[in-house]
């Protein structure tokens, strides 16, 4: 009973329609409904916890893990963009929308939610968490080293940088608009930069960098007041973002790295990235850089 109802969890049912089937499959359900089943599952699949909330995405990876998966595997969807497969590996390993994006990226819910949306579409229209799992198992297999099988439940995967160096740039206003701006073009050139990272903590890392040019790097005497933002991925993978303004000048950079000088950029070590500043060799002005290597995805 309890392989039939991850099994119906894979194929997209909800827990009504599961316990349904169950009944009408004539299996003797518990009183207490399905989470008993899931508990049990849980249990012998090595992913016991005290919350129920995440546990069939993550229940039905692991039944594939295990090979006892009561579906047959899906069609490769084909490649995902890197926030895409970055959300799936994180249901698959057990967790919540919710904390996904406040612990793990430590963004806004709302943001994830719009990659969840497009997870979606992009499987098919996969009605539930544990079926877009399901839907995206020949990705998930193909992002552990070794393969899985061999592996049993203490995975450790790990994202394969691109050797491709590609560098995309653009102009933006020196005003506080310049954030959301520079938010929404990274994420809309990142297909065509192919990190292999969370594209919602690099664009994070983008509007931080935009944000404290606005506010430190426009020099008052300056007529035009523009930013300019690069993008690019090295041939070891790492993402390098810089962002440069019009004033020469950086004080205490050491303490602002720190927090000592508000949480702005000392926020984006929290985030994986590695920051540094330099003078223009052919103009007025700076660049701020924050270095986000591919590094190993949590699953």
């Amino acid at each position: 009973m309890e392989r039939r109802a991850v099994a119906l969890a894979a194929l997209g049912h909800s827990s009504v329609e599961i316990t349904g089937k169950l009944a009408e499959e004539k299996h003797a359900l518990p009183t207490a409904g399905l989470g008993p089943i899931w508990t049990g599952a849980a249990t012998k699949l090595g992913a016991e916890r005290s919350r129920p909330q995440g546990r069939q995405p993550e229940l039905v990876f692991r039944a594939r893990v295990h090979a006892i998966l009561d579906a047959p595997d899906p069609e490769d969807a084909g490649w995902l963009p890197p926030d895409v497969l970055d959300f799936i590996q994180a249901l698959a390993r057990g967790r919540t929308l919710k904390q996904y994006a406040l612990d793990d990226l430590r963004v806004q819910v709302w943001e994830v939610d719009q990659i969840a949306k497009q997870t979606r579409k992009l499987l098919g229209g996969a009605p539930t968490q544990a079926s877009i799992v399901y839907r995206a198992l020949p990705q998930l297999l193909r992002t552990v080293q070794p393969p899985v099988e061999d592996v049993g439940t203490d995975l450790v995967p790990v994202s394969r940088p691109s050797p491709i160096v590609v560098t995309l740039q653009t102009e933006l206003p020196g005003d506080i608009s310049a954030v959301r701006a520079a938010r929404w073009w990274t994420r809309a050139i990142f297909p065509a930069l192919r990190w292999a990272g969370p594209i919602v903590q690099a664009a994070e890392v983008v509007a931080r960098l935009v944000d404290n040019a606005v506010r430190h790097g426009m020099p008052d005497h300056v007529e035009t007041q523009t930013l300019l933002l690069r993008t690019a991925v090295n041939a070891a993978g790492d993402l390098i973002i810089d962002v440069s303004d019009l004033d020469p000048s950086f004080h205490d950079f050491d303490a602002a790295a720190r927090g000592e000088r508000g949480r702005g950029l000392s926020h984006l070590a929290n985030l994986g990235a590695r920051v540094t500043w330099f003078l223009h060799h052919d103009g007025p002005g700076k660049t701020v850089r924050a270095l986000l290597p591919p590094g190993e995805v949590d699953l």
